[in-house]
């Protein structure tokens, strides 16, 4: 799958100013814009085909070896005193931050000592108030009820039977039950 000649191929890209067509596209935007916004350069093709080799030496990307942080001309120190100065000042700005960090590391020493002596003296209070045998202001007497109805004041109520003692016998129509069955159903 080959691109035809009209959809970018690379060679038409290459041959394309790009620089050119942008400059044009902002032109007409800014114009467009603004009406007072007049250059000569206006009258120039967006679409130009660039000939094999370019016109323009700013349109060629050449790299340089030069680096920015290097330079060809050094600069001499009148006094060797600054570079003293300048250890003088590390030494002293690396004793401030040990400082700080000795400062740093006992306050938060500090800090959890007292988050731990916190901790316990919760811990001791939490206990003393879980502790019936400690904590007498609270409970009344230590009396056991002996069942969950021991305070109803009206027990058995509802039954209305007097208490016979159960018996047993091997014959149905002498039994107890059969008898208060027929007492009740056969009057």
């Amino acid at each position: 799958m080959c691109r035809k000649e009209g959809q970018q191929t690379q060679e038409e890209v290459q041959k394309r100013n790009l620089r050119d067509e942008l400059e044009e596209r902002e032109r007409k935007h800014f114009s467009s814009k603004d009406k007072s916004y007049v250059d000569e350069r206006d009258r120039r093709k967006s679409s130009s085909l660039l000939l094999e080799g370019s016109k323009r030496d700013e349109d060629k990307i050449v790299p340089r070896e030069i680096d920015a942080d290097d330079s060809d001309v050094e600069l001499k120190s009148d006094d060797e005193s600054d570079d003293d100065d300048d250890d003088d000042d590390t030494e002293a700005l690396m004793a401030e931050l040990e400082r700080i960090k000795k400062e740093r590391a006992e306050d938060r020493l500090r800090k959890e000592r007292q988050q731990a002596e916190e901790e316990a003296k919760m811990k001791e209070a939490e206990l003393m108030r879980g502790n019936p045998l400690i904590n007498m202001n609270n409970s009344g007497s230590f009396n056991v009820k002996r069942r969950w109805d021991d305070d109803v004041v009206f027990k058995n109520q509802a039954r209305g039977e007097t208490k016979t003692p159960k018996r047993f016998i091997n014959d149905t129509i002498r039994s107890d039950f059969h008898r208060k069955f027929l007492h009740r159903y056969m009057k």
